[in-house]
């Protein structure tokens, strides 16, 4: 796996609306196409894909982060 999200790469929300985050974490998503497209995550959005991973085990043994 070659995917990372940088905790330390926090962007903020300058335009921010009413009850929109104030942060956000940015990164690049390669669509199906092979187009990279960039993509902005909340931090509860990526606790709940840390939850997510940590309920999961089994689909996160397949991945390994050393190939």
């Amino acid at each position: 796996m070659e995917s990372v999200i940088r905790i330390d790469e926090v962007v903020e929300n300058k335009l921010r609306k009413f009850g929109r985050s104030k942060y956000y974490y940015p990164c690049r998503v390669v669509n199906e196409d092979g187009e990279n497209v960039n993509a902005l995550f909340t931090q509860e959005q990526i606790n709940d894909a840390i939850f997510r991973a940590e309920r999961n085990s089994e689909v996160m043994e397949d991945i390994s982060f050393w190939e």
